[in-house]
């Protein structure tokens, strides 16, 4: 009898079961391999029936790093050190005790010494530690190169702030070995003091943009050797601030016969910034570049007409770099586009180059109707912060609606000077509705009522604005038209009592609006519908009333009377019509 071979205990559904565990197993090990941010569906793998897969370990939150101590005590230690060592550096030549040779060697020795105790620190475990002391060294040291050239005139201004240069060159090398952010920002700072420690006075303004421009270059290389940089923002913004904000002056003051080289060099000083912006052909995606680059082209605008009015071309001319502008940021929205991998910056550039196109149109025209502008390049980062945040880019949101408030406020205080000047002086000389001051007020309005939709403490102060600017606009343009009608006259009885109505005829609707409303936005409007009915009251019998003859006064009791039970009869209705 032929012996029978051994049978198999696991039948076919369970070879099956077991065959697809293991690969269940094995795709899961993959997977944490390769460690995903984010697993969708489509990635997890099948599951057998009856089998349940075993769960991912879920990979905790990076702790958030917080500042040491002991790197607070540095930086304060460090600060300290710096204004001991000017009053030592003083009282040692009081004294008389030291020379200046020697006073000049113990300043190179110790900014030296502290600038390479940094160095091994931000290379080894302490970049914190060594990023404060580094301030140490490089403020020893520039105080001792400016000691050395301005007070005991060893060599020329000139060379100190080479020196300077140097030292602030060897930080950028470092930070960029290092891949440190904070040790650029501290060479950044030093390099935007030393022109301000060797300034000598006199015309330099080409040399201080070509120096300006040299250090944003040279700390421009240090992302790009360290590979690194997008998430740098207080290097970035104190490159951005601090070269800008030096151009300033030079821009202002230059002679006639330096500003068309200014002016070329302000052109690169905006193509330098783009690319710190931006941060092209870099492996890591920059943080909030459309701010950056809006602040930069608002900036390179304004400066550039300082130096158009140095060389005393036609202001209407200015029209021409202006289009350039706004040509140049909507050329950039495609290749952004790609540099980002999304539409992130497509809403500021083309909120940027519409602003700058309206620019062109008061240049060309009137320089009145520069707050307009302002109200309308307002309104248009109002809408495009909207839209970014719906697009679930936030971080660009909510900086696009702090840039946006900037604007409306400037806009708002513009036509609070141009408003009431045109109100009381030559309000008979301006069309109503059709006049610079009521497009600032109406376009500042629309813009803070785009600002206080987000709600928050912005949008608090947005809504308090909206209050003011909308109402304040109103009533002074119904009180153009009773002066337009009745003609030049100093004062208007009749124009302050439409004003008087405006405000009661406003605080009534947003009373009624209130009461259709839920929680915060029923308390604000109603509370601001008891502000204004209750200014228009007071206003009435206060002012309205002095020295008003008869017909004045019944049409001054019966428009805010009316308006009050009108308000109180149609809330009434509605709160009847309510379901119960």
């Amino acid at each position: 009898m032929e012996p029978q071979p051994p049978q198999d205990p696991l039948g076919p559904q369970d070879l099956a079961d077991r065959l697809a565990r293991l690969e269940a197993q094995v795709a899961w090990l993959l997977q944490r391999q390769q460690a995903p941010a984010a697993q969708t569906p489509a990635q997890t793998p099948a599951q057998a029936p009856g089998h349940p897969l075993p769960r991912p370990a879920v990979r905790p939150s990076a702790p958030r790093q917080e500042i040491s101590p002991v790197v607070w005590i540095a930086g304060i230690g460090a600060s300290i050190f710096l204004f001991g060592a000017i009053f030592f550096f003083r009282w040692a030549i009081q004294q008389g005790w030291v020379g200046a040779e020697l006073r000049f060697m113990l300043g190179l020795l110790v900014g030296g010494a502290i600038s390479a105790f940094a160095t091994k620190l931000i290379l080894g475990e302490g970049r914190r530690l060594g990023v404060a002391l580094l301030l140490a060294g490089l403020g020893t040291l520039q105080f001792t190169f400016r000691a050395g050239a301005m007070e005991y005139h060893f060599y020329a201004a000139p060379i100190g702030l080479a020196a300077t240069a140097l030292v602030t060159l060897l930080a950028g090398a470092l930070a960029a070995r290092g891949r440190s952010g904070g040790a650029l920002t501290v060479s950044l700072i030093s390099g935007l003091i030393a022109p301000l420690v060797f300034s000598q006075g006199g015309h330099h303004e080409v040399a201080l943009a070509v120096y300006l421009a040299v250090l944003m270059a040279s700390a421009l290389a240090v992302p790009y050797l360290a590979r690194t940089g997008g998430t740098w923002h207080g290097a970035r913004w104190t490159a951005l601030l601090g070269v800008w904000l030096l151009l300033l002056p030079a821009c202002a003051e230059v002679l006639k016969a330096d500003a068309a080289t200014v002016g070329l060099i302000l052109i690169l000083h905006l193509i330098l910034t783009g690319f710190w912006a931006w941060l092209p052909r870099t492996e890591e995606t920059p943080g909030t570049p459309t701010v950056l680059w809006l602040v930069a082209s608002i900036l390179a605008t304004t400066y550039g007409w300082l130096l158009w009015k140095r060389l005393g071309l036609a202001p209407e001319t200015f029209a021409l770099p202006v289009l350039a502008v706004a040509a140049l940021n909507l050329a950039l929205v495609q290749p952004l586009r790609q540099r980002l991998g999304n539409r992130r910056a497509d809403w500021g550039l083309l909120a940027l180059a519409a602003g700058h196109l309206a620019l062109a149109v008061p240049v060309a025209l009137a320089w009145r109707w520069v707050g307009p502008l302002w109200g309308a390049f307002a309104l248009g980062l109002a809408w495009t912060s909207l839209r970014a945040e719906d697009s679930d880019f936030a971080e660009e949101a909510t900086a696009l609606r702090w840039l946006a408030s900037a604007m409306a406020l400037l806009t708002t205080l513009r036509w609070a000077f141009h408003g009431l000047d045109g109100l009381f002086f030559r309000s008979y000389a301006m069309t109503p509705f059709l006049n610079s001051a009521f497009a600032e007020g109406a376009l500042a309005s629309v813009a803070w009522f785009l600002l206080a939709r987000r709600g928050g403490p912005l949008g608090v102060l947005s809504f308090l604005a909206l209050e003011v600017t909308a109402n304040v606009t109103l009533a002074f343009e119904a009180a153009r038209v009773i002066r337009w009608f009745q003609g030049p006259a100093v004062f208007s009885r009749a124009g302050s009592i439409a004003m008087t109505l405006v405000w009661a005829l406003s605080g009534a609707w947003q009373w009624m609006r209130g009461l259709g409303q839920r929680a915060e936005a029923r308390r604000a409007l109603m509370i601001a519908g008891y502000v204004w009915m209750g200014l228009a009251s007071l206003k009435l019998m206060v002012s309205d009333l002095d020295h008003a003859d008869t017909p004045l006064r019944a049409l001054a009791f019966l428009g805010v009377g009316g308006i009050g039970m009108a308000a109180a009869i149609l809330a009434n209705r509605q709160r009847s019509g309510e379901p119960s």
